[in-house]
């Protein structure tokens, strides 16, 4: 009875080893390219799609820089479940996957079969749908694309931390490799002329801090512009009335 036992466990075994593990994760068999007119396979050497499937299970993959906002597209990987579920985007053009957690660079092994993939799939476009900056609305949304489009730098500053700023809330349309958290957080220092997200600083540019502080002047001037304005207007009646009663006035003698 013993025997049969014996037997029977090492046949399991083997059959166990012989056949592929269904928590393997990691090696994934194809890669496929999404845009708005459907998707085109990734036709790359098996070697180096393994090698891209560990590097993303494992997080290892060097990293990159977010990209400006740029066409993109979405990655779908076969067999399903493979790799952590959660969305991937490729954006040729900065040549650069991203993922929650991050960016990395497209391995040199997948990037010319990648490339040759997303020419042959129209591409996703990236539409911000709101903005909001210290809690206040902002109907010139699309105008803060350029926020995504800032020379990276340096921490300006260790006496940042304690200067006044802005808070900005990008929201986009549907989920993209710029709202993967839901939003894009980014925070304006004016003093120091920088910016923050995801942990990196830019310098803004030209343009930049108008754009941010641009709500102020449309809502009531930061608190001075209109109060100014009506009083100037007060002022100028008063002198007018004035001037009025003067010509008015009898001539004594």
């Amino acid at each position: 009875m013993k025997r049969i036992l014996t037997t029977a466990a090492l046949i399991g075994l083997a059959s166990l080893a012989a056949a592929p593990s269904a928590n393997a994760k990691g090696y994934i068999r194809a890669i496929q390219v999404c845009g708005s007119s459907g998707c085109a396979t990734v036709h790359a050497p098996r070697p180096a799609m393994g090698r891209f499937g560990m590097h993303m299970l494992m997080g290892d993959a060097p990293a990159a820089l977010g990209p400006p906002l740029l066409p993109y597209y979405r990655l779908r990987f076969r067999p399903r479940f493979e790799l952590p579920d959660g969305d991937t985007f490729y954006i040729p053009e900065a040549n650069v996957i991203c993922k929650d957690g991050g960016c990395t660079r497209v391995p040199r092994g997948l990037a010319p079969a990648m490339s040759a993939a997303a020419a042959s799939v129209d591409s996703l476009a990236p539409h911000i749908s709101s903005v909001t900056v210290d809690d206040r609305n902002r109907a010139d949304a699309g105008r803060f694309a350029i926020l995504f489009n800032q020379r990276p730098v340096g921490l300006p500053s260790t006496a940042v931390w304690h200067s006044r700023h802005h808070s900005v809330i990008v929201e986009f349309s549907k989920v993209t490799p710029w709202s993967l958290g839901g939003a894009s957080w980014i925070t304006y220092y004016p003093r120091y002329h920088a910016l923050t997200r995801d942990g990196v600083w830019f310098h803004a540019g030209p343009g930049v801090d108008g754009l941010v502080r641009g709500w102020r002047a449309e809502t009531a001037g930061d608190g001075h512009s209109w109060p100014i304005a009506a009083a100037a207007v007060v002022a100028l009646a008063a002198a007018a009335g004035a001037g009025r009663r003067l010509l008015r006035r009898p001539r004594s003698g």
